[in-house]
């Protein structure tokens, strides 16, 4: 992007888990951080060739690796399984899990023009679960 002069748009993937800890996924917390962290100093620095860096922070979103991580949280906690995602679930404000497509809308708006002026943030899309 640097060599080629036209700016230009990164938009990372961290979540809701870079911006505390939680229970049993320490090293993914971390991991999250780490992508908020280079987020803001790629951002800070890649700025002044027109590129804008951003993240995305998801809350908890439903797809098909649930299954594991149900499993994982069935056997770690004593529950049955399906019970650790419908809680999970249910604790969200807007009342449910997140899906891919309500990541979508943000990460669209982040590479357009309109978000020009947005440098090294990292917006929560994650229905209300952490608060900014």
């Amino acid at each position: 992007m640097i060599a080629q002069g036209r700016g230009g748009k990164i938009i990372n993937m961290a979540s809701q888990a870079g911006r505390r800890g939680e229970s049993l996924v320490a090293v993914y917390c971390a991991t999250k951080a780490a992508v908020i962290s280079l987020t803001q100093s790629a951002g800070l620095n890649l700025i002044a060739h027109r590129i804008n860096v951003n993240a995305i922070a998801p809350g908890v979103v439903d797809g098909a690796h649930w299954d594991g991580v149900d499993a994982l949280f069935a056997r770690y906690e004593g529950r049955p399984p399906g019970e650790k995602k419908d809680i999970v679930g249910r604790a969200v404000p807007f009342g449910r899990m997140g899906t891919a497509e309500d990541l979508t809308g943000m990460a669209i708006f982040l590479a357009t023009p309109e978000a020009d002026y947005i440098v090294a943030q990292c917006f929560g899309v994650d229905g209300g679960n952490w608060m900014a």
